[in-house]
């Protein structure tokens, strides 16, 4: 890879993880079909990367056009034609030539494409739009690198592109830089009091923004869900990039998505219940669906009266919060804390039950009251641990 791709490539492996960012797949006839794709759940991110000096011609309105055409038009033409490639195919082939990596059913793809161009002179301006055949986001090396730090979830990265382009349809949009729109977005939530014909924006929004009482507050809360972060990671090299098979998915694995799939806001909150639970010692702590969720989660810390029962007690406390949680089918539970040796470990389990049977439930509820699991379960939120 040039060092331009390598750094776009990098960028969303950290971001995305390798389970859903793959650099330079196979396309038509075993040639790089794209930079980088990105496959999550049902969405799919095209992403081309052209790294293109400006010519020493001396009409600027000539090199401008060369430059564009070279680092823009190109990378849209790939795009479009990698997008061909995909309607036609199940899976694709990784850059090693050897693994196959499932697309998700045609009918419900969602198909984002961003063409990076590095290289431009500042003043040189970046259209974004549909180009013929669907919707473009053109980035920079700035905006590159900032939407993808500031949005570093995939969640809430595809979050962003979709609500882009729902809101500028049939809008015309002067905007200087991606991270001015960013600003935008981070704001206001693309929601207004009415709906504009035209989106003109001012260069250095972004700088203004990131000067913000809101910006600051954010930055502040953020750091509580680094712990959920080390989560993914740890639980990503175990069951994924050790056991080096993308075909098959475990439970484990799935909970391993479930857990990545966490947006950053969901990942404050969470990061600050798991974080309170380890610093308070309690027995266990019950997380209700967050928004949009169909699944809750259990935190057991780990000490030395609990650390022979962990396993079964944490299965145990999954299954009554399946009881307690009626639309919350999944239910993941993580145990945290130190060995006898003193080594840091967590365990996890995962439980996917649709339909609880009247046997089921007679069963959670006696192992309830007689090991006092959850007997008396109540509520809470970050907000009620917040100093």
């Amino acid at each position: 890879m040039t060092p331009s791709e390598k750094f776009v490539s990098e960028l969303c492996e950290k971001s995305f993880l390798p389970f859903w960012s793959f650099p330079s797949p196979l396309g038509k006839k075993n040639k790089e079909l794209c930079d980088v794709l990105v496959v999550c759940e049902n969405s799919i991110i095209i992403i081309s990367i052209k790294d293109i000096k400006v010519s020493e011609h001396s009409d600027e309105n000539i090199q401008y056009e060369r430059w564009q055409k070279k680092a823009i038009q190109s990378s849209i033409d790939q795009i479009y034609g990698a997008e061909r490639f995909l309607k036609n195919v199940d899976e694709i082939t990784l850059s090693d030539r050897v693994t196959k990596n499932q697309l998700p059913p045609y009918s419900n793809r969602e198909i984002f494409r961003i063409a990076i161009a590095f290289g431009r002179k500042s003043e040189y301006s970046l259209e974004t739009g549909d180009f013929g055949n669907g919707f473009v986001h053109v980035f920079d090396e700035q905006s590159t690198f900032t939407v993808l730090s500031e949005l570093d979830t995939i969640t809430d990265f595809v979050n962003y592109l979709r609500a882009k382009e729902e809101f500028l349809v049939n809008k015309t949009i002067m905007v200087p830089r991606e991270v001015d729109f960013l600003a935008l977005y981070l704001s206001t939530s693309l929601e207004f009091d009415f709906l504009p014909d035209t989106v003109i924006l001012d260069e250095g929004m972004w700088e203004d923004y990131v000067k913000s009482p809101d910006y600051e507050y954010w930055k502040k809360e953020i750091p509580q869900s680094y712990i959920w972060d080390e989560i993914v990671s740890q639980l990503h090299t175990i069951h994924i990039k050790e056991k080096g098979d993308y075909t098959s998915i475990s439970d484990l694995e799935r909970a391993t998505r479930i857990i990545a799939l966490e947006p950053r806001i969901n990942r404050m909150e969470l990061g600050m219940c798991l974080i309170d639970a380890i610093e308070k010692e309690v027995r266990g702590r019950m997380m209700p669906p967050l928004k949009d969720s169909d699944h809750s989660y259990v935190f057991m810390p780990l000490n030395h009266k609990n650390w022979e029962s962990r396993d079964k007690e944490l299965q145990l406390r999954c299954l009554i919060a399946r009881k307690e949680n009626k639309n919350a089918p999944k239910v993941i539970g993580i145990s945290i804390g130190r060995s006898p040796e003193n080594e840091y470990i967590f365990d996890i389990a995962y439980f996917d039950i649709p339909e609880l049977n009247d046997k089921m439930l007679e069963s959670i509820e006696a192992a309830k009251q007689e090991l006092g699991y959850f007997k008396n379960p109540s509520i809470s939120r970050s907000k009620d641990m917040r100093k």
